[in-house]
This record gives C-alpha cells, sequence and structure tokens, in this order.
C-alpha cells in the first residue's frame, strides 16, 4: 500500500501551481478518501468539530510526507496549497497540512513560524492544534531548540487560547529528545499553568509536565515544588493533574511531595478539592502511607 500510495500522492501534484491549490488539494483528497473505509457515525472517541473521513493517520501521513518532501524545495509556492487543505477539506486535510508544514519550517523556519501562528489562532479543536504543534511546529525547536524555543516563548501568552495549546504542547514535547532542556521547557510553559481555559491550555501544561517527568523526573518535581503554594484554582487543577494522569511507575518517585499537595486542601476550591483528594490518595498509596 505504501508505494501505491506515494505514487498516487506523486500523481496528484504533478504539474502543481500555486494557482492550482484548490484543484491539487480535490487531488489529495480523493487519494487519502480512496484508502478509507466508509464510515456510518464519527466514532464516539473522536472529539472534533471538523468534517470527518476516517482516514487513519498513517494514510495521511505517508500522504503528508510525500507533499513535504515536494514543497520543502518551493515554500512559497505550496504555502497555498497548506492553507486550502486546512481551511476546506476537514480533519484529514488538517493532518495531511500539518505534516507537510513540517518539512517547509525546517527548510525556511523564520518564514515559516509565523505563518504557523496564523494556523494555530485557526484550529477548532484538540486534534488539529496538537497535530499542527507535533507534525509543524516542533521539527524545528527540537532541531535546534537554542534558537527556537525563546521564539516560541510569547506562543504561550497569546490571545488565542488555540496559540498557547500549540505552543505549550510543542514545547513541552521538546525534553522528550532533549532531556537537557527539561527545566527551560517548564520555565516557558510556567506562565500557562493558571490560564483559564483550562480544557484547552490547562491539560496540555500538564501534559507538558508529565512529559518532562518521563525524560527528568527532578525537573518536573522542583517545578510542582516552585509552584506548589498556587491559590489559583486553575493551578492546583493542573497539578494535581499531573499526579492523577502521571504513569503510575513514575509516581513512587513523586510521593515525597505529598506534603505539597495536603497543604493545597486549605488553598482550594469546591471546583478543585476532590482533585486535590485525589492526588493526595495516589501519593499516599505510592509511598505506602496508610491514609
Amino acid at each position: 500500500m505504501t508505494t501505491d500510495l506515494k505514487q498516487a500522492t506523486r500523481e496528484a501534484l504533478v504539474d502543481y501551481a500555486p494557482a492550482r491549490a484548490r484543484e491539487t488539494a480535490a487531488a489529495l483528497e480523493r487519494v487519502w478518501l480512496a484508502e478509507t473505509e466508509p464510515l456510518t457515525e464519527v466514532p464516539a472517541q473522536v472529539k472534533t468539530p471538523l468534517a470527518f473521513a476516517g482516514t487513519s493517520i498513517s494514510v495521511l501521513d505517508i500522504i503528508g510526507q510525500e507533499v513535504g518532501r515536494a514543497a520543502r524545495r518551493h515554500v512559497d509556492a505550496y504555502l497555498p496549497l497548506a492553507h486550502v487543505l486546512w481551511d476546506e477539506h476537514g480533519r484529514e486535510g488538517c493532518v495531511v497540512a500539518a505534516t507537510m508544514l513540517g518539512p517547509m519550517e525546517l527548510a525556511d523556519p523564520d518564514r515559516l513560524l509565523p505563518i504557523l501562528r496564523e494556523f494555530a489562532a485557526t484550529c477548532a479543536g484538540w486534534e488539529d492544534a496538537d497535530q499542527l504543534a507535533m507534525r509543524a511546529v516542533e521539527p524545528i525547536a527540537r532541531k535546534d531548540p537554542a534558537a527556537y524555543l525563546d521564539r516560541l516563548a510569547p506562543w504561550v501568552m497569546d490571545d488565542s487560547p488555540w496559540v498557547r495549546r500549540v505552543g505549550v504542547t510543542t514545547i513541552g514535547r521538546v525534553p522528550m529528545k532533549r532531556k537537557d532542556r527539561a527545566a527551560q521547557c517548564l520555565a516557558l510553559v510556567a506562565p500557562a499553568l493558571a490560564d483559564p481555559e483550562r480544557e484547552i491550555v490547562g491539560r496540555a501544561v500538564s501534559f507538558a509536565i508529565r512529559v518532562t517527568a518521563r525524560a527528568d523526573a527532578g525537573a518536573a518535581k522542583a517545578f510542582v515544588r516552585a509552584h506548589g503554594d498556587t491559590g489559583d484554582p486553575n493551578a492546583i487543577w493542573v497539578l494535581c493533574d499531573v499526579i492523577r494522569s502521571l504513569w503510575k511507575r513514575l509516581l513512587p518517585e513523586f510521593a515525597d511531595l505529598l506534603p505539597i499537595y495536603e497543604a493545597m486542601l486549605d488553598r482550594s476550591d469546591a471546583r478543585t478539592r476532590r482533585s486535590v483528594e485525589s492526588a493526595i490518595r495516589l501519593l499516599e498509596q505510592a509511598g505506602g502511607v496508610q491514609p
């Protein structure tokens, strides 16, 4: 399938020109739909307001990478195609666009970063935001963190919650490959700790702390200690979600943070109290403490 899919993608790109972006996007859509089982309804686990065909990520990944090989050599020419795929071709188009934008960003990061920020502001849901972060923005942050991590810092405080989520997710994933950047990445996402958009941004901050914990548990624990005296309910919720969603094998390493979470009870409101109590129970169990 892989060879045929690559060939079909290349055929869809034959004679591509910016003025034919919509025509080419439609041809690419026919390619992925040919590899898609018809859906009678959107699966319950899918949380996207975008049109959803149900094409597998593996298929979209192959198509996007193939387009990206051509696009990285002609960045300006392929930007219209990326926009059409992103704006007009639903969930599948967003994934293909995000995938092709990754090689384009690596080819011309200074040109692409502001454009990717514009894409981020138009996200409609979690999946397209996270795909954009992982596939389009992260490559340059991972390749050259010294040059580009600090340039992503303003995203974490952007007016758009989707830009903030993309920024936090991108920065938070860097320690997976660059353990030496763990403390820096946590410091960069710290301004979003108390973000009022708990579901959009707060969960991304929790994810960033947990990903860092897998690479450098000490850095993640130091972050919790540094912010554990917060009285902000959104920040308390995030710090508790870190414990509630942490890999079970890592929980024993965090058991000595129990006093910090116990102290949070006095500062928690009705919305966060249950989260604090849940985190305390998990830390007690991890440390062998009898509740």
